[in-house]
């Protein structure tokens, strides 16, 4: 018994310096593949406190002092304080349904042919403008024959897989051509004026040959918007990254955009069981992260946010009521 309580009490150490490790420098991990290592702070969090109550158990027992208690604590207020600030009230406005649209971004999975059950998720959903994410030439011509009534104006790139339904009249669409990859474009004609909404989805940064080309994708934008300081902007989309990633705060930082998720909580949007995604049952139950994000400049409202399943996409359709005031 005391090599088994010794050995139980090495590993509770060695989980809590870990942890602790990972807690700390997770924000200044920008190499791969470590800074994939930043996408997972909900779990550092869940992880310290769980050490935090072994040690407790452990220190009834008398086997250990109180000091490792008290560094597992600090570990989860140190995790606490990336996590809960997005379940506070910021940003938000009163639901004006005259200067309100709805904004929404579906990552279907390429493989998904699902065209009913995807167009009856937007009809429920009824967003003004929708995104879909993964879509090809069958997916655009698919929805516009089962949503044409609701979404007259159907647009799809040359590249990026990424398609727009609008019913808002569309001063223009596009597709943005960077060297690092394909953005749709399009500018809606609003109570408040011109705003330009951007869908973009950088490429899964999850092999050493496609993470620089995220993280190229992502710096491009940052470019495109920050030329733009006087335009009104959405942008929206699976970018493959969560509000934990130094890439993401740099992308932050530099525009200015406002998450709409903030104050409506974290929403983790991937991973949800599908049987196109490639992964079991099993791992959609443990590994929920927020990568599909809506953001917008600080002169758009935020009235809502939601997401929900929808039409077996192993993404969450994820949806913003804008608040658009001139």
């Amino acid at each position: 018994m005391p090599v088994r309580s010794s050995l139980i009490k090495i590993s509770l150490y060695a989980l809590l310096i870990i942890t602790a490790g990972l807690s700390a420098i997770s924000p200044f991990l920008w190499d791969y593949p470590f800074e994939l290592l930043s996408n997972f702070r909900v779990y550092y969090l869940i992880l310290a406190g769980g050490i935090a109550i072994a040690f407790f158990i452990c220190h009834l027992s008398k086997r250990c002092s109180q000091l490792p208690i008290y560094l597992a604590l600090a570990l989860v207020a140190f995790n606490s304080a990336w996590i809960f600030p997005w379940y506070l009230p910021s940003f938000s406005t009163g639901t004006d349904s005259d200067n309100t649209i709805r904004v929404l971004t579906f990552n279907i999975n390429i493989s998904n042919t699902e065209w009913d059950n995807i167009a009856t998720a937007i009809r429920e959903v009824d967003p003004d403008v929708a995104a879909i994410v993964e879509s090809t030439d069958e997916t655009k011509n698919a929805l516009d024959e089962r949503l044409r009534d609701l979404y007259p104006i159907v647009y799809r790139t040359t590249g990026g897989g990424l398609t727009l339904l609008s019913k808002r009249e569309l001063l223009s669409a596009d597709s943005k051509i960077f060297d690092s990859g394909t953005v749709l474009t399009a500018t809606l004609q609003t109570e408040k004026g011109p705003v330009e909404l951007l869908a973009a989805h950088p490429i899964v940064p999850i092999k050493p040959s496609t993470f620089p080309r995220r993280n190229a994708l992502l710096a491009d934008i940052t470019t495109y918007l920050v030329d733009q300081p006087e335009s009104s902007h959405i942008l929206l989309g699976d970018f493959n990254l969560t509000p934990w990633s130094p890439y993401y705060n740099r992308l932050i930082k530099k525009t200015g955009l406002h998450n709409t998720r903030k104050g409506f909580g974290i929403h983790p949007t991937w991973l949800e069981s599908s049987p196109y995604s490639g992964y079991s049952k099993l791992l959609s139950l443990f590994l929920q992260l927020p990568i599909d994000h809506i953001f917008v400049t600080r002169d758009i409202g935020v009235a809502d946010f939601d997401t929900r399943e929808a039409a077996n996409a192993d993404h969450r359709m994820v949806w913003a009521d804008l608040s658009l005031s001139s």
